[in-house]
């Protein structure tokens, strides 16, 4: 099995293509906050170019949580080249593989809230005052410092990150009849809460004179 998978939920991001014959033969990190595309792109054509005429039988993306521009970037690029490739298209928690079901895993959701991933996958968003009643085990992929700072919690692990790699891991380790699951899912990001949309002050149609 020829494997893609995209991973750019966060900073940093990243890609890799897993082949039958090699392993892992292409990988690529990056740091971006706005402007993922101008990386991920070139990453890609080396990729495809490595995978050459060689089928490309499965594209994974990281869905979040995390950047909700850097996901959408990843999964209009994993739709265009799964339509070209013939390639399924299956989006994936992106930090499944950091939790390995034992950690619960906190990040700053902005807006006054914080989002938690239950070991069993499970998504929610505590308030300040919920994180700090909080008694399990946390992680965070938020950098070493950031969350004491703001709510007096101190996590057990600080800094991860999910990655391309661990998408393939996941993958591998799930079952047929998960990734049929998954695969059979339409592949979309995974949002905390309703995206934040500011309403136009003109509509598209009104003339200003």
């Amino acid at each position: 099995m020829n494997i893609l998978a995209i991973e750019c939920s966060c900073n940093p991001a990243s890609l890799c293509l897993c082949t039958e014959e090699e392993g892992v033969c292409t990988r690529a990190e990056w740091s971006a906050e706005r402007n993922h595309d101008a990386y991920l792109f070139p990453a890609l054509q080396q990729a495809l170019a490595t995978l050459s005429e060689r089928p490309l039988h499965t594209i994974l993306v990281g869905a979040g949580p995390g950047s909700y521009g850097g996901v959408r970037v990843a999964l209009a690029a994993g739709v265009g080249i799964a339509l070209v490739r013939g390639a399924q298209l299956v989006a994936l928690d992106s930090w499944a593989h950091l939790s390995q079901g034992k950690l619960s895993i906190i990040s700053d959701a902005r807006r006054g809230g914080w989002t938690l991933r239950h070991p069993d996958g499970r998504i929610e968003v505590l308030s300040t005052a919920q994180l700090t009643a909080w008694a399990e085990p946390l992680a965070t992929v938020e950098a070493p410092g950031v969350v004491a700072a703001k709510t007096g919690v101190h996590p057990q692990q600080e800094g991860l990150h999910p990655t391309a790699e661990g998408l393939v891991a996941q993958w591998l380790h799930m079952s047929a009849e998960e990734r049929a699951a998954a695969a059979a899912k339409a592949p979309e990001p995974i949002y905390v809460r309703p995206p934040h949309i500011t309403d136009a002050q003109r509509k598209p149609w009104e003339i200003k004179h």
